[in-house]
């Protein structure tokens, strides 16, 4: 069984000089890209400037928010799947571990409606993953247990879809990423997050719980490279495959500036990953 390889929609848009915000954009760029037969499908990555209750928690100036169209977790459901675009993971909005870790009563109310939302969008367009930043990575105090239990609940509304958590970085006292994912059934590992901690190797140990990797790299000459960091791109992706024997899905996102002058370099790329 080779790897299953995505691209994450909102990085995919820029492609296209299409904004990270912009649905109708976004939806034409990752047609194009379907069409080069460089991927088996996308990381569709909901944004918190489509919700029209209140600015994303995690955009200081809201000026992307003011001037995006809004839409329900059925618009976007619809929309996909009249495009009939395989979808093979969905990433809930940036702001559900903000609304998690906040001490209003209310935010928690809506964190929970988010990832009701965001696994129904996955359940409805048949992924099979769902990827949650589940804590506020700028908070010194939260309560683990919590953020579990609620994660936990509302999924098994969703026994088709993986909940998974992703290692996005952390201020909690005596954690690490690592630790705090550990204890999850489903697990996101991001590289770029796994080289700014240095933890990669300790995947290993949990590689059974993984069931998404996010391929972070920036495009240079038609290859991927990973900055600042104690291990290589290809590196990591050849440890994966051939020493953990990971099967799982690969969703590559791309980073640093790109655009539509990048396209031919991003299709080359996205070969190097295939096998």
């Amino acid at each position: 069984m080779v790897n299953l390889i995505s691209v994450s929609s909102a990085p995919a848009a820029e492609l296209g000089d299409k904004e990270y915000y912009d649905l109708v954009g976004t939806v034409e760029v990752i047609r194009q890209i379907l069409g080069e037969s460089v991927v088996d499908g996308f990381e569709l990555q909901l944004q918190p400037e489509w919700d029209s209750e209140n600015p994303p928690l995690t955009d200081a100036d809201w000026a992307d928010w003011t001037k995006t169209p809004k839409y329900t977790a059925g618009d976007i459901a619809e929309l996909f799947r009249k495009e009939s675009l395989p979808i093979l993971s969905v990433h809930a909005s940036r702001d559900v571990g903000s609304y998690l870790c906040s001490e209003r009563e209310r935010d928690w109310k809506k964190g929970k409606r988010v990832i009701h939302d965001s696994l129904s969008i996955a359940e409805s367009l048949k992924a099979r993953i769902c990827v949650f930043h589940l804590w506020d990575t700028w908070k010194t105090s939260f309560n683990v247990g919590y953020l579990a239990e609620t994660l936990l609940s509302i999924a098994d509304q969703f026994p088709k879809v993986k909940a998974s958590v992703e290692n996005i970085p952390t201020h909690l006292k005596g954690y690490s990423p690592f630790q705090l994912v550990n204890s999850f059934k489903h697990v996101t590992l991001d590289l770029r997050w796994a080289a700014l901690y240095d933890e990669l190797d300790q995947f290993e140990s949990i590689v059974h719980n993984v069931v998404n990797v996010h391929l972070r790299g920036r495009l240079r000459e038609g290859k991927w490279m990973l900055d600042r960091s104690s291990f290589d791109f290809y590196e990591a992706l050849e440890k994966l495959r051939q020493k953990w024997k990971y099967k799982g899905l690969l969703t590559v996102e791309p980073e640093g500036e790109i655009n539509g002058t990048l396209f031919e370099s991003f299709l080359k790329a996205m070969r190097t990953i295939r096998k």
